[in-house]
Formats: C-alpha cells, sequence, structure tokens
C-alpha cells in the first residue's frame, strides 16, 4: 500500500502567476518505491497531478531538479499525520553546491531562447538561484516585485541577451 506523504501545489498557483485559465497542479511525494514519477491529468476537475516516491524526491531534490525543490520549499505542503515526524528533516533542508548551480544555469540558459512563457520561467528560476546560492532554500512563491521583473524581463530580452542579463551566458 503506498501513503501520501505530503502534497503540495505546483506550477503558476505556487508562483503567483496564475490566471482564471490555469488548472490546479500538485506534486505528491508517497512512499512508493518506484524508480519515477507519475503522472495524471483529469480533465473534468483540471487537476494535473505529479506523485514521486520519498526515496527519487530525495534523489531529485540533490540533482537539482527544480521541481522537486519547488515542492520541497513550499510553503503550501500539506502533511499526512502518519508521516509528520519527517517534516523536521525536510523543512530543515538546505540544497547548495556546484552541481546544483550549474543545472540550474543550464536550464535558465535553455530557457532563455524560448517563447515568452519559458523566459518567464527563466527569470523564476533565476530568482530561486539567486537565493539557492545565498542561503540554500527559496521561496519559490514571487513578490509584485519579482513579478513586474520578471514580465519586463521577459517580454523586452530572448535569447542570449536574455542570458546574458541574467549571467547565464
Amino acid at each position: 500500500m503506498t501513503d501520501t506523504i505530503f502534497t503540495t501545489i505546483r506550477g503558476s498557483r505556487l508562483y503567483g502567476l496564475s490566471h482564471d485559465a490555469s488548472d490546479t497542479d500538485i506534486y505528491e511525494v508517497t512512499t512508493s518505491l518506484r524508480a519515477r514519477a507519475r503522472q495524471t491529468f483529469d480533465t473534468e476537475t483540471r487537476i494535473d497531478k505529479v506523485s514521486v516516491g520519498f526515496d527519487t524526491f530525495l534523489i531529485r531534490v540533490h540533482e537539482g531538479s527544480h521541481q522537486a525543490l519547488e515542492a520541497l520549499f513550499s510553503p503550501y505542503k500539506v502533511w499526512n499525520p502518519e508521516y509528520e515526524y519527517l517534516r523536521p528533516l525536510i523543512e530543515s533542508y538546505r540544497v547548495c553546491g556546484p552541481s546544483v548551480f550549474a543545472k540550474y544555469e543550464r536550464t535558465i540558459k535553455t530557457l532563455c531562447y524560448g517563447d515568452k512563457k519559458r523566459r518567464q520561467h527563466a527569470v523564476r528560476l533565476w530568482f530561486n538561484l539567486l537565493d539557492l546560492r545565498k542561503c540554500g532554500r527559496f521561496d519559490p512563491g514571487m513578490s509584485l516585485n519579482q513579478i513586474a521583473q520578471l514580465e519586463y524581463l521577459a517580454r523586452h530580452y530572448e535569447g542570449v541577451e536574455l542570458a546574458r542579463v541574467l549571467g547565464v551566458s
């Protein structure tokens, strides 16, 4: 039997970028020992859920997966009471190291060359990387000032120019 350890919102609702047409993205960490994440989408409720086992979740955190790190640092986690004892471990995590930073930089650089939505993700991940470098954590939600900066940069820069502005060229 597989239990849920915690769930959290992810995607635009977590970042503060949702709009009326946004679906609801959920990240679920379970007791499953399967190696791969499982993604489901319910067309009726518009819920897009990614479910991952705890061991795989921790591996992805240490590899610098931005989706796993966003779930790790989400302030909206809902804990299964049976696994509440894991909360201090999860809440105290700090992630740092050159391999994590390098993965973020590669991802940011790749997203700089996409459409406006991808460029917005590049800027959002850049904000997260700045905080990761400073303290090993970040808040995946964005302030109104950050959202304004994100909109400006994604609208006025792309490709090599955006990568240069973000310092990942």
